[in-house]
């Protein structure tokens, strides 16, 4: 692995200013075209800036540092200020429209009782919310303004606190989509070491550009991005995540206009590119090297979906791949080979459903198409074990376990979860899938995954489905499973919110006979709810444990009714 041994990511930073001090780190591309960039030089003059004013306010080594920020360079200033003042940071989702208000301050407050910040850096139109609902945890704030900025020209030497390999570097923040949120402890040593082991993988040269629009707080932004381009000392642009949901299209603009390289998107997202982008529009997409798909169940035809909107762009089947990642293993575990298109397998729908894998030869039954993850990163091991910790059958579906020289130390401030799922040096991932010709198949969560009747059903499935369905408002949809006393059963109820002009008795017979159509599945019943009624995680995500709580409380009020 390419690694400098005696380096740490401070020392990163300060040694790209001096080598590479005039090169662009980041360009934001706005939606309008404009652009902002921020060179290796004012990077670390900047973010220097930020390690003033955290000592000024008595930042010591080791304390917590929270960032609630919008999309501005001061994402990246304060957070590797806080690195040089030797501080842990930890990226947060600033509040949005798209969830309740009350809820995020609620769920925020409830997790710095546990984590105990020193700091919140914040922007100016949060400050009022954040003072209100922080007052009980006394956490103080500090708001983004240029004015930290302000330091005289060159390359500043700040009293700089010399971090360690083994030092914990920062926290990433799982979502919470299905319980509390749990801050994933990072070393430096993890990061460059998972950078390296992925760069290999990648072949990632000087030469390659990175272009993602994703939110920072998320693995995926921030180290296959950010901190990729951070250690490797490459050319990151850098779009807002609310400009690129409302146009889709501004990611191949800039991928075009700045010949970008590489590029990570959740599932969801290449269906919202195909779906939105301007069909009298063509791009020169032929610079990317590979889109990766990541961080939701990849499903083959979203993949040729995207592959058959923009062949005339440039992009071919072997330029669109799959990668299997986790916060806890600093990002990734395993990735398809930039040379083929991923491998996949066609299997049998009813022996998937009980948990087995077998090769569907016969085309009159039912089948279920699963994507490779690729091969483990050089390090990495993966096995599979059953719900009792053995290893399954060859042919069964089971547990995922990770084991690699940058796995986490643990979760920050939680010793019971992390005994729970640290063991023998193996992390049990919570991840459903099997091997296959040294190949990671992912199959599902085991949070998500639903046994009626003997058969094993994945609310991700179920969504998808749904989503499919014409008059369901994009994204908002929820697959819970319910005790149903009357079979005493597990039994499986959708969510929903709908699109204004949409029939509700016909979507929710649409809904219920698409989904049994594609998964045998018969749904208990579909409950349409208001616009903006499903809640989200502070990072974005639908919650199934909220929205589980919220169909409860409806179903509460009707029998009490």
């Amino acid at each position: 692995m390419n690694r400098q041994d005696a380096a740490t990511i401070p020392a990163l930073v300060r040694k790209w200013a001096r080598e590479r001090g005039s090169n662009p780190f980041c360009t934001f591309y706005a939606a309008s075209g404009e652009t902002e960039e921020v060179s290796f030089a004012q990077l670390y003059g900047r973010s220097a800036a930020y390690a003033r004013q955290y000592k000024a306010l008595g930042i010591a080594r080791g304390d917590l540092i929270i960032i609630i920020l919008a999309h501005s360079p001061h994402l990246f200033y304060s957070y590797l200020g806080a690195m040089l003042a030797g501080a842990v940071p930890s990226f947060m989702a600033f509040p949005t429209v798209k969830q309740p208000l009350d809820v995020y301050w609620e769920d925020h407050v409830a997790l710095f009782e546990r984590i105990r910040p020193q700091l919140v850096v914040t922007y100016e139109a949060n400050v009022e919310a954040a003072l209100a609902a922080l007052e009980r945890v006394a956490v103080p704030l500090l708001v983004a303004r240029e004015s930290i900025l302000d330091a005289p020209p060159g390359l500043p030497e700040p009293d700089v606190v010399e971090a360690q390999l083994d030092d914990v570097a920062c926290l990433q923040h799982s979502s919470g989509t299905t319980g509390a949120k749990k801050g994933v402890m990072l070393t430096h040593r993890a990061i460059l070491d998972e950078v390296a082991a992925y760069a290999e993988v990648l072949e990632f040269g000087d030469g390659d550009r990175i272009a993602s629009w994703l939110p920072l707080y998320h693995d995926m932004g921030f180290i296959a991005c950010f901190m990729s381009s951070v250690v490797r000392g490459t050319h990151l642009i850098e779009l807002d995540p609310f400009e690129w949901v409302a146009r889709p299209a501004i990611l191949l603009d800039a991928i075009e206009t700045f010949k970008a390289t590489l590029c990570w998107l959740p599932n969801f997202a290449f269906s919202h590119i195909a779906n939105l982008a301007p069909r009298n529009r063509t791009w020169d997409l032929s610079s990317v090297r590979a889109f990766i798909n990541c961080s939701e169940p990849c499903k083959a035809d979203t993949m040729d979906r995207f592959v058959d909107r923009f062949a005339d762009a440039g992009i071919t089947s072997d330029r669109v791949h799959v990668c299997y990642a986790m916060a806890e293993n600093v990002f990734g575990v395993s990735q398809t080979e930039l040379s083929r298109p991923p491998a996949r397998m066609r299997l049998e729908r009813d022996a998937f459903d009980r948990g087995v894998v077998a090769m569907a030869h016969d085309p009159s039954v039912g089948v279920i198409d699963i994507v490779s993850c690729g091969r483990p990163l050089p390090g990495v091991e993966v096995a599979v074990r059953s719900p009792d910790g053995s290893e399954p059958a060859a042919a069964a579906i089971g547990e995922l376990a990770v084991r690699s020289p940058f796995l986490f130390p643990g979760y920050y401030r939680m010793p019971e979860k992390t005994a729970q799922v640290l063991r023998d040096g193996w992390y049990s991932t919570g991840d459903l899938g099997f091997l296959a010709g040294g190949e990671v198949y992912v199959t599902g969560r085991v949070d998500d995954m639903m046994i009626v009747h003997g058969r094993n059903y994945y609310a991700h499935e179920i969504e998808a489905t749904v989503n499919t369905v014409s008059g369901v408002a994009p994204g908002r949809c929820v697959a819970i499973g319910v005790d149903d006393a009357r079979s005493d059963a597990l039994a499986v109820v959708v969510l929903l919110e709908r699109e204004p002009d949409a029939d509700e008795r016909m979507l929710k017979r649409n809904v219920k006979e698409q989904v049994f159509e594609r998964t045998g599945l018969g749904l208990h019943s579909v409950h349409i709810v208001a616009a903006g009624q499903l809640l989200k995680t502070t990072s974005g995500k639908i919650s199934r444990k909220k929205n589980k709580e919220l169909y409860l409380q409806f179903a509460a009020t009707s029998v009490s009714a």
